[in-house]
């Protein structure tokens, strides 16, 4: 199995967008900070640097969950409740996993950036892809 940090599986691609500008360009800018984690990984950046881009990684992730949250709740989805709690699960993951970083467990970046990009990509093309189809089903997009 190739290593992690040597290849680039961070690439967002057309494949996973859910059909809502907002919520596509949102998880796009997910994937740059992932490949910013790991490409920074990959290079030696020392530790600080590394924070930092963790740190971003994390704040735009919670940003991204608290938007489409309102989103949902303006909307009326209705399994928004569903949705939440898969976000919450990641956000404990994240969180445990940056508190190994903080232990100063080696790998951690790569691993959180890897976790982050995997979880999205399931979670776009399914629950993600549900809010497109209900958004375009009651006319909201087009």
């Amino acid at each position: 199995m190739p290593d992690i940090a040597m290849t680039n599986v961070f690439r967002w691609l057309p494949e996973y967008a859910v059909g809502v500008a907002e919520i596509d360009l949102e998880h796009q800018s997910l994937f740059l900070l992932a490949e910013r984690l790991n490409a920074a990984t990959r290079s030696g950046t020392n530790e600080e640097v590394l924070e930092g881009i963790l740190n971003e990684l994390v704040e735009y992730t919670w940003y991204h969950f608290a938007h489409e949250e309102e989103l949902m709740d303006r909307i009326s989805y209705p399994y928004r409740l569903d949705h939440r709690r898969q976000h919450e699960e990641l956000r404990r993951t994240l969180l445990a996993m940056k508190e190994r970083r903080a232990r100063g467990e080696p790998k951690i970046p790569t691993e959180l950036a890897q976790l982050l990009v995997d979880w999205l990509k399931l979670h776009t093309t399914t629950s993600d892809r549900r809010i497109g189809s209900y958004m375009r089903k009651q006319g909201l997009v087009s």
